[in-house]
């Protein structure tokens, strides 16, 4: 039953807080993304915290074959969780759909329609949803089961052979509607997917990355060296950034040149690693003086930009104007030439940037404090800066 009037292509930025998604990836409201990672890499802490701090009105979550320990986890937390737009707890607008490991395939592939379809109850009402299910990949084993129980024709890795079709058919019931009452509602849909030994060419992560707009891939080595949120920059995509109407809506709302910069950024971050792979090939004194400098300044950008502390209450979530000055506040330092007389002043020197920018992290924007730092940090950056 179409109960909308239309359903246009999704425009709006979705606030997450989140740095590495709303600056480098950003979500749209109405929306779909899926967060694929190897275990352990922190798919469900991300989730938590889009969960917290993304601007919707209404958050489902569906615990699809999740292990027992994380959903009750799950209960113990949410009610003690702060909603930072209400004040209140989070959970008074949290529905939570609870379907753990030890229940039968029929309801796990159950499960994650049964979100969908109280989303689209929600929608209707003109709100704005967020859809976290947790993991499709655990779906697409019920899937696998329930098609071999009744003997149709297995596909790759014995999923059925219409797996791409259900996945997309499902991802496609997210989106942003105009209602008949004249509001809009929308579901923005962001999934997990759990491959078996962090394989991104597994059957699930390939159907998935056709069907979702936003790519967000967790990476291991990332995780191991404890950059979180271990979304790697590289790896990871919003085909929205293409859209021209995604382009208009955050050059007019954010900075006339913000997608620009953004892709500026994503450069960078390329240059520094390919940099980084050179030195350690060839060595520290083996490679020239300007591959450790693009280097330091991809690290700068990852380090202050892309990481971020959960635990802190200022830092756990940044809003777009915040995100806006640090961004071209790390650009404006990339773009300076630095003068150096061997590679071993390179990383004390942008080490000592590093820790005044993650201090400014942590305090309060456009507070008395935040601007010490920031014109301690211009003081730094004149030092060495080429005349």
């Amino acid at each position: 039953i179409k109960s909308y009037v239309e359903k246009p292509r999704p425009y709006k930025l979705m606030e997450t807080g989140v740095r590495t998604l709303d600056t480098l990836n950003p979500m749209v409201e109405g929306g779909t993304g899926f967060i694929p990672g190897p275990f352990g890499a922190g798919k469900t802490v991300l989730q938590h915290s889009i969960s917290k701090n993304a601007d919707a009105d209404m958050i489902i979550f569906a615990a699809c074959g999740e292990r027992a320990n994380e959903v009750v986890e799950m209960f113990v937390e949410f009610p003690e969780l702060d909603d930072p737009r209400t004040g209140r707890k989070l959970m008074e607008r949290t529905i939570i759909i609870c379907n753990t490991s030890n229940m039968p395939v029929a309801a796990r592939e159950a499960s994650v329609y049964t979100a969908m379809t109280i989303g689209e109850y929600y929608r209707n009402m003109g709100l704005k949803v967020l859809l976290l299910a947790d993991s499709t990949s655990r779906w697409a084993q019920a899937l696998r089961e329930m098609s071999n129980r009744m003997e149709e024709l297995p596909g790759p890795d014995a999923f059925p052979m219409d797996l791409p079709a259900i996945v997309s058919s499902f991802y496609a019931r997210a989106g942003f509607v105009h209602l008949r009452s004249g509001e809009t509602g929308s579901i923005t849909f962001i999934g997990t997917v759990s491959p078996a030994g962090g394989n991104l060419k597994e059957p699930v992560t390939e159907s998935t990355k056709k069907a979702a707009r936003c790519f967000y891939a967790l990476s291991q080595a990332r995780a191991d060296s404890k950059r979180y949120p271990a979304v790697d920059p590289i790896d990871s995509y919003s085909k929205y950034l293409e859209y021209p109407e995604v382009i208009d809506y955050l050059n007019q709302n954010v900075h006339p040149t913000w997608v620009e910069d953004v892709l500026h950024a994503k450069d960078l971050l390329l240059r520094g690693r390919e940099a980084q792979e050179q030195i350690n090939i060839l060595g520290d004194d083996g490679v020239p003086l300007s591959y450790h400098d693009k280097y330091w300044k991809s690290e700068m950008m990852d380090r202050v930009i892309l990481q971020q502390d959960g635990f802190d209450a200022v830092d756990s979530s940044t809003p777009m104007p915040r995100q806006k000055f640090m961004l071209e506040l790390i650009l404006d330092i990339c773009a300076k030439d630095f003068v150096f007389e061997s590679y071993d002043e390179v990383m004390p020197y942008f080490v000592k940037l590093i820790n005044i920018c993650k201090q400014m992290n942590y305090v309060e924007f456009d507070s008395d404090k935040f601007k010490g730092y920031e014109e301690e940090l211009h003081k730094a950056v004149d030092e060495r800066s080429a005349k």
